[in-house]
């Protein structure tokens, strides 16, 4: 199967205790910002609704924790750790989106609201070589490229951005960037960026081992 996608809009979330469990719960109430809540909340109610039906279970059977050492997202899956299903949550301006492959390793997905972008920004995070377009579309979509191939490494802000170059829909990795995907065992990589929602930017990036 291609990896499965869940679209949610934040204006329309469950309440939290229809949803999480008691320790997700706990770590909730921790968030004192209603725009981190909300964040948090939507991307938790995508993923456990695409895996409650992957798996055939309830949501509350599906816990999204922060690791201890990393606070990167741990899946628990009837109370027992799942390193096995690959899975991504992003989120960006109303909206949040998880993304599971039940066939590959490795995962990681982006979204971002398509808008004007600033010179110094481009000069700060592109390498030259990247650009082999202008304007906003290419520029939003080239950046959700590049943070879908982050993701997927589970380097979070610990590479360099031009350690990460995305040219013509093929990513390569320098520095960093490139000892971490060595690491996971150099897989092949299939980048795409499909439409998902109007006025976004959407990249996929997956990772297989051969």
């Amino acid at each position: 199967m291609a990896v499965a996608l869940k679209v949610v809009d934040l204006q329309f979330l469950p309440p939290s205790e229809e949803l999480l469990s008691g320790r997700e719960q706990a770590f909730f109430n921790t968030l004192k910002l209603p725009k981190r809540a909300g964040e948090w909340l939507g991307g938790r109610f995508a993923l456990k609704t695409l895996i409650s039906s992957h798996l055939n279970i309830t949501p509350k059977q599906v816990e999204v924790l922060p690791q201890e050492d990393t606070g990167k997202p741990a899946l628990w899956v009837l109370g027992k750790e799942e390193k096995n299903l690959a899975f991504s949550i992003t989120h960006s301006h109303g909206y949040a989106v998880a993304g599971i492959d039940p066939e590959n390793k490795y995962l990681g997905i982006d979204l971002e609201k398509i808008a004007p972008r600033i010179d110094a920004w481009k000069a700060d995070f592109f390498h030259p070589g990247e650009l082999t377009a202008q304007g906003d579309d290419f520029l939003t979509t080239l950046w959700t490229q590049k943070e879908a191939a982050v993701k997927l490494l589970g380097t979070g802000l610990a590479v360099n951005s031009f350690d990460v170059r995305c040219v013509n829909g093929q990513v390569s990795f320098y520095g960093r960037a490139l000892e971490v995907y060595k690491s996971l065992g150099s897989p092949a990589i299939a980048l795409s960026s499909p439409a998902l929602i109007s006025g976004f930017a959407f990249s996929i990036a997956v990772g297989k081992l051969l």
